[in-house]
């Protein structure tokens, strides 16, 4: 029997077998895995999980994550990112943004390490420029996963920031915001929709046989930009872009949207948790630092960042439950991370090759 997404309300469901835990009643949507058109999610690769912590580890083990965000202006989008990258469990956090926004930066995360750059005396991002690159190659040497994009502005300095960063780095990089705005300005996905649909090989995305992870985090408008279509074509056609984009450029596509869509180019996962207390600024930023740190000890990059979206949303449910829809803000987010963390456990038992996850109801 072929469910709808949208039709799913509850439990666990499994294309093969279907289980579902009748003591856990209450438990909230999971999200699950279309494949093929199919439902489907029987495979620890895809299902949102939490790897067991080493007890035995130290910052190093736990992994960095580089944020290169945040023009003279936009020092908020720094903050979520950087916070809810601490808040999914790596070691450090490196900060690469505008001088401007530094002190700010450093009362609200003592926790993080900061590095600047000036869109006034350096507005063009130039590998001439020795005193821009020196650091953004020491910092990328020195990263697990680079976040790039939030609050950087659509400008050309952006573009070649981000051009860089794709073209020097081998480890985990999520392109969001801005990063995929700027691209979108020179690159489309030419033809997405079209049967005969092919990768443009000198699209700075492009990632084919590339030993490294690249993410693309774009909301409903971004992915119309980059994809030179209506926002109503974009709606219509998602599960379809996600796959189609993701599995002809080698990448991972986080599609968010009401049912965020998560895909590595030969499954999606339609995410099931949240709700709308996530439509609010800084909310998008703060899932990209989540991505960010769970990739890094992930065996599966694809479930990694599944387990990011699902977190992200339940965070948002826990949030909304004790201060309505309407009141939560990005910080409420980061609040309830933990809420949203400490909720979802693990049953090693498996069914019939099916790990069960135990998810309880944010009622409690």
């Amino acid at each position: 029997m072929l469910l709808k997404p949208e039709k799913i309300i509850s439990g666990f469901f499994f294309y093969e077998p279907v289980f579902i835990k009748n003591s856990f009643k209450n438990a909230l949507k999971c999200g699950i895995i279309i494949k093929n058109k199919r439902v489907y999610g029987n495979s620890m690769n895809y299902n949102p999980h939490l790897n067991k912590r080493n007890e035995k580890g130290n910052k190093g083990t736990f992994g960095q994550v580089l944020v290169i965000a945040g023009n003279e202006s936009m020092s908020g989008c720094v903050y979520f990112c950087a916070m809810a990258a601490l808040r999914s469990g790596c070691g450090m956090v490196n900060i690469f943004t505008d001088k401007n926004n530094i002190e700010s930066l450093k009362v609200l995360m003592p926790e993080a390490i900061f590095d600047w750059f000036d869109n006034i005396k350096h507005p063009v991002f130039d590998e001439k420029d020795t005193f821009f690159k020196d650091k953004l190659d020491r910092l990328l040497k020195k990263a697990d996963s680079v976040v790039i994009g939030p609050g950087l502005g659509i400008r050309e300095d952006t573009l070649k920031i981000t051009e860089y960063v794709l073209k020097n780095y081998d480890g985990n990089i999520i392109i969001d915001a801005d990063a995929l705005n700027s691209i979108s300005v020179k690159y489309k996905f030419a033809n997405v929709l079209s049967e005969d649909f092919k990768a443009d090989t000198n699209h700075p995305l492009y990632n084919k046989d590339k030993n490294r992870t690249v993410i693309i985090t774009p909301h409903i408008l971004e992915l119309a930009r980059l994809s030179s279509l209506k926002t109503e074509e974009v709606k219509q056609n998602l599960d379809d872009l996600a796959l189609k984009i993701a599995k002809e450029y080698g990448i991972i596509t986080v599609f968010k949207d009401a049912s965020t869509r998560v895909s590595d180019g030969t499954d999606i996962y339609v995410n099931k948790s949240g709700n709308s207390s996530l439509s609010t600024a800084g909310s998008g930023d703060i899932l990209a630092g989540m991505i960010a740190s769970l990739v890094i000890n992930e065996e599966y990059p694809f479930r990694g960042v599944n387990t990011a979206v699902y977190l992200h949303g339940r965070a948002g449910e826990f949030a909304g439950k004790d201060l309505t829809a309407f009141c939560v803000t990005a910080r409420n987010i980061l609040d309830y991370m933990p809420n949203a963390f400490s909720a979802l456990k693990i049953n090693d038992r498996i069914y019939n090759n099916c790990v069960i996850l135990e998810v309880m109801n944010a009622s409690k």
